[in-house]
This record gives structure tokens, C-alpha cells and sequence, in this order.
């Protein structure tokens, strides 16, 4: 007896399959959506699915997307002679005056998907993520250097956000429910036994992830997407790197 082929699973049909499974790492889903991206050439789709990956670092800070913008306390670990304090919150008005509206207690979080699922897994119950305020190093010095500490012997060790878990766990959560939503659009609009979307299924589908930027503007993917068919070319513009806020002092 000749059993029938079993179908090959396709990209879509595995991306099904790990976005109703919570055990199922996010890194690899969107290894899927790489392919159906490179599939349908929906360069914005690839380009959402790459900094998801790879995270965000050297885009510009607006590019984040709104559900990667948390707020976290600031807080300091210091020193004198007499005492030691360990996560201390502060006020950024306690931070030099040149970063007063720079830093805040809003912040985006550019990690790829791979370290936020670590760092939620790996922080002990109870305890926040800690990360590092831009230029730290250099603002604690300038601190530390102030007569307001200088005169009592503080010296400030360490500044930092204080991120709960929960905060992190829910931008996971966010890009997993995003991508339940491209599948369920995929396949409301496939007709049945297709296995493969065509390029205007997947264009019309991305525009379910609804993303908006840190400026409340709509990132490419909610625009018109550039796609094309197979044989032709589609792009997205290059983002700029953006630049240090602070200066060095000398």
C-alpha cells in the first residue's frame, strides 16, 4: 500500500502553530515572518520582523514602537564613609542640569526579543531588571564631584532605570498577540488548501500588526507597504544613526 505524502509544514503553517504556543520562543516566530516576508517582498515586514530580532540600537529613538516605551523609576546605588544604599530612587531633577528633559523616567526599550524573554527569565522574583542611564559612567563622576556630595563624603556608584519583569513581559506578550493577528488576517483571506499567501494576502495582512512609533506616528507598516511580485523590487528608506545627547566634559 502506497501511504499518501505528508504536506510539508510552510512558513506560515509553523508560525500558526508557535503563536498558540506560549512555550514556543519568540525569536524563532519571527524567523517565520522573515521567510513569509522574503516570500511576498514585503520589505516592511522583513525590516519589523528584523528589528524585533536584533533590536533596536542605532535607530532613531521615535522609530520605537509604542509598546516598547515604558516608564521605570530612576534609581542609585552610593557610598560614604558611614553608610551604603543600594537602589535609591531619585528624581532625574537630581541628575546634572544638562540632562534635565533628556532623561526621564520614560524610556524605550531596544533590546531584541531574545534578550528581553532572557532577562525576564532570569531575574529573581521580586527584583527589578536594571539598566543603565546613557552616560552613566560619566554623570555618577560628575555627581559624585558636586559640592552637594563632595562636602559629606558621597560617592554615587551606580544609576539606573529600575524596569519591573512585567513591564518587559509585556512587550513579549504584545509582538506575540501582533503576530497571532497576522495570522488570523492571513488566513481569513487564503482560500482553503492554499498553503502559500500571494504578495497583496501578506500586504494586507501586515497592516493588522498596527504599529504605531514613539511620536504617535505610524510606522511603514500601517502605511501603504511597499511590496512586489515576485521578479520585481521593493524598498524601505535607510533610518539615520542617531546622536549622543550628552558631551564630554573636560
Amino acid at each position: 500500500m502506497i501511504w499518501p505524502r505528508r504536506r510539508e509544514l510552510q512558513p506560515l503553517d509553523r508560525l500558526e502553530q508557535g503563536v498558540l504556543d506560549d512555550t514556543t520562543p519568540l525569536a524563532s516566530l519571527l524567523r517565520h515572518v522573515l521567510v513569509i516576508g522574503g516570500q511576498a517582498s514585503s520589505q516592511p515586514l522583513q525590516t519589523w520582523a528584523l528589528n524585533e530580532l536584533k533590536g533596536y540600537g542605532g535607530l532613531p529613538e521615535t522609530t520605537v514602537p509604542d509598546y516598547r516605551r515604558i516608564k521605570a523609576p530612576i534609581q542609585a546605588d552610593s557610598h560614604s564613609p558611614f553608610w551604603q544604599r543600594q537602589g535609591e530612587t531619585i528624581s532625574a531633577l537630581h541628575l546634572p542640569d544638562f540632562t534635565h528633559g533628556k532623561i526621564t523616567e520614560d524610556i524605550g526599550i531596544y533590546f531584541g526579543v531574545g534578550q528581553l524573554e532572557n532577562m525576564v527569565s532570569r531575574t529573581p522574583h521580586g527584583q527589578p531588571v536594571r539598566l543603565s542611564l546613557h552616560g552613566a559612567a560619566e554623570l555618577r563622576t560628575l555627581m559624585s564631584a558636586t559640592e552637594k556630595y563632595r562636602s559629606r563624603g558621597i560617592v554615587i556608584d551606580d544609576l539606573y532605570w529600575a524596569v519591573s519583569p512585567i513591564a518587559l513581559h509585556d512587550i513579549v506578550d504584545q509582538i506575540r498577540t501582533r503576530l497571532t493577528q497576522f495570522v488570523a488576517e492571513l488566513r481569513s483571506t487564503m482560500p482553503t488548501g492554499v498553503d502559500r499567501p500571494t504578495p497583496e494576502q501578506v500586504h494586507r495582512a501586515v497592516q493588522s500588526i498596527n504599529i504605531i512609533t514613539g511620536d504617535n506616528s505610524p510606522v511603514t507598516l500601517t502605511a501603504p507597504v511597499a511590496y512586489a511580485e515576485a521578479g520585481g523590487t521593493a524598498g524601505v528608506t535607510a533610518a539615520a544613526e542617531p546622536g549622543r545627547w550628552w558631551r564630554r566634559r573636560h
